[in-house]
């Protein structure tokens, strides 16, 4: 039996760099396993839709799909857009199997990625003193996510010997221009911030221009194309997939 396909489940967003970077995800994908099929889904109604990724499968003769949520705040709940689509494709192709893995979520490997990311920010700038960290990220996320998201700022803090705030973001990108006031208060004046952002779509471009306004010395880029990230998505895939084994699409 043919492998089951991969749908990467992002936010929408049309621009061309968002497009692009996730698209390098899918070659890293198919690199690495290029017995399956993999294509992207996008909720929000930005094209291609998750509902457009599966008919694509579908016409190749994949019987069998993952959807792997793209979300790094939450560690086991998925989107209820994203249950919805999954409910409408079920019932346009009751024949297929569909299921929905766990998300990437806050994994303690991303931290190793974070670091990688900084070090190449802070080189760029020439900075050699650093007395702080904002660990900024999207705002939502499940309560399990949210939890994991504050061990994850203790462990980069404790790594660092370095005191690290916190900063969840929406599309204003307040808190990271409130973490980074608040270490300032601290007395802290060498403030660096890593993004854990999958990519540069528009809550991360507000975090980063309100990192930058704020006086920040070092702002990560998105962790999108990192080898490690690829990693965890095809993790997850391969436990949801061991999951399809036990589910029939024609249960009630």
């Amino acid at each position: 039996m043919a492998a089951p396909g991969i749908v990467l489940v992002a936010r929408g967003d049309d621009d061309p760099a968002v497009l692009a970077s996730l698209d390098v995800v899918i070659r890293q994908l198919q690199d690495l396993r290029p017995d399956l099929q993999v294509t992207l889904g996008l909720l929000n109604s930005v094209t291609p839709t998750v509902e457009e990724a599966v008919q694509d499968l579908a016409d190749t003769g994949t019987s069998e799909i993952a959807m792997v949520p793209m979300d790094l705040t939450s560690a086991t709940e998925h989107s209820p857009v994203l249950g919805c689509v999954a409910e409408s494709v079920g019932a346009k192709h009751p024949d297929l199997g569909v299921i929905i893995s766990r998300p990437i979520g806050p994994a303690v490997e991303l931290l190793n990625v974070l670091d990688s990311k900084l070090r190449e920010a802070l080189q760029r700038v020439n900075a050699v003193e650093v007395d702080s960290l904002v660990l900024a990220c999207p705002d939502g996320g499940d309560v399990r996510g949210v939890s994991l998201l504050a061990r994850r700022a203790r462990q980069w803090g404790a790594h660092h010997r370095l005191p690290v705030q916190l900063a969840q973001n929406d599309v204003t990108g307040r808190a990271t221009a409130q973490a980074i006031t608040a270490l300032r208060a601290q007395g802290r004046r060498h403030i660096a911030v890593g993004s854990l952002f999958l990519t540069s779509g528009p809550v991360f471009r507000a975090h980063h221009q309100a990192a930058v306004r704020a006086g920040a010395l070092a702002v990560t880029s998105p962790i999108t194309e990192d080898p490690r990230v690829t990693e965890l998505i095809l993790a997850r895939y391969a436990f949801a997939a061991m999951r399809l084994l036990d589910v029939d699409p024609h249960e009630e």
